[in-house]
């Protein structure tokens, strides 16, 4: 079986493997006088293991987008699919964050000088127009210029449309195969012809329509969204996995499975994003056959899935925008120390962020319920 329970384990690795890319691949990030990781293992940083390890952790990208995918067939086929429902619950989502997280950062984060990461600047005030713009355009999610992070919001959201498109056009199920060949065809188009088409003298317009930008030339790990609807139409992960526990020891079968992806990703590949179509799967696989035979750590990672959303609109913050947090997360040179830290403050603001708003609905609640009460009651 490949349930929700999976698919929730499987954010939570995402999450950490976003934590992990974004604390450790950007020396540029770091706050200002950090001297960098250290290990006791050998070379594991001066050879640049944790650099590579860092840098494609981003394989969190394809997979969210692969869950996501594979999210949306199964909402469809149990009739509860809604292009505008899900629109408005990931900008309900995000926006309970940005209403929080931005006045608080140009209240208490606002930073300039010497000596400090420019990252730490952005909610320096500015005049009244561009604050304005700037707002804007990050509140509908257009621009990120106040948390880079957010980028994904934007793609997220044109893959919605399009992964409904594609589902009605693949009703007529052919097959797994057949259906997969159309992913890698829509990975051709969108990543090689249509952007080679806005090169093309007489084609230059292209580039700077709004239509064709964000649904033409999409966000190269998108097509992995697709990959998910293909594998939920076939219950593929569920067969796969029935596969596995087939063999003699399927849990390092598995194990295995992950490294090897990994390092493939790593250093065959070297980030060539069309391969994240089939490893983003595979390495989703192996990771749901371990869970399988550990429970206590699937428990842990759907936990932690279960705040993903929240993890991800809050954990950058901490990580490059918010000085005194940075230096916070940053509190020793071992990264996996740092990645702890880091966790936890994005798991309390996420635990926070839901507090505060289950908070304002109780009283809504109650206020409403205080209303009706002296409507029925107009003599008292």
């Amino acid at each position: 079986m490949f349930t929700k329970d999976d698919t929730l384990a499987l954010k939570g690795v995402a999450i950490e493997l976003m934590l992990l890319h974004h604390l450790a691949a950007f020396p540029d990030r770091w706050p200002a006088g950090f001297e960098g990781f250290s290990s006791w293992l050998p070379g594991f940083v001066e050879k640049g293991y944790l650099a590579d390890f860092a840098m494609n952790s981003l394989l969190c990208v394809p997979l969210f987008f692969f869950l996501g995918g594979y999210g949306l067939f199964r909402r469809r086929s149990a009739g509860r699919a809604d292009l505008a429902e899900d629109v408005w619950r990931l900008y309900r989502r995000f926006w309970r964050v940005f209403f929080l997280f931005i006045p608080i950062g140009f209240l208490f984060f606002a930073r300039a000088g010497e000596g400090i990461n420019p990252l730490c600047t952005r909610f320096v005030l500015t005049d009244g127009k561009s604050l304005l713009r700037t707002l804007l355009l990050n509140f509908t999610g257009y621009d990120t210029n106040l948390n880079g992070e957010w980028w994904f919001l934007g793609s997220y959201l044109c893959a919605l449309p399009l992964g409904y498109l594609f589902c009605r056009a693949t009703d007529r199920a052919r097959g797994f195969l057949p259906d997969m060949f159309a992913v890698f065809c829509l990975d051709i188009l969108t990543q090689g012809v249509f952007p080679g088409l806005a090169g093309v003298p007489g084609l230059a317009g292209l580039g700077s329509n709004l239509y064709f930008r964000r649904f033409c030339t999409v966000n190269k790990y998108m097509t992995a969204f697709f990959a998910g609807i293909v594998f939920a139409r076939y219950d593929a992960m569920a067969r796969l996995k029935r596969a596995m526990g087939r063999l003699a020891h399927p849990g390092a079968a598995a194990l295995a499975g992950m490294a090897l992806l990994f390092l493939c990703r790593a250093y065959v590949l070297s980030d060539v994003a069309n391969g994240d179509i089939l490893i983003a799967p595979l390495f989703a696989l192996c990771c749901s056959v371990c869970f399988d035979r550990v429970r206590r750590m699937k428990a842990l990672a759907a936990f932690l899935g279960r705040h993903s959303a929240n993890m991800w609109l809050t954990h950058s913050f901490f990580c490059f925008y918010f000085l005194e947090f940075t230096q916070v997360v940053y509190c020793s040179r071992s990264v996996w120390l740092d990645l702890a830290v880091l966790t936890a403050l994005s798991l309390a603001a996420s635990a926070a962020v839901d507090g505060l708003y289950r908070g304002l609905a109780l009283l809504g609640r109650a206020a409403g319920a205080r209303r009706e009460y002296a409507l029925d009651r107009p003599g008292r």
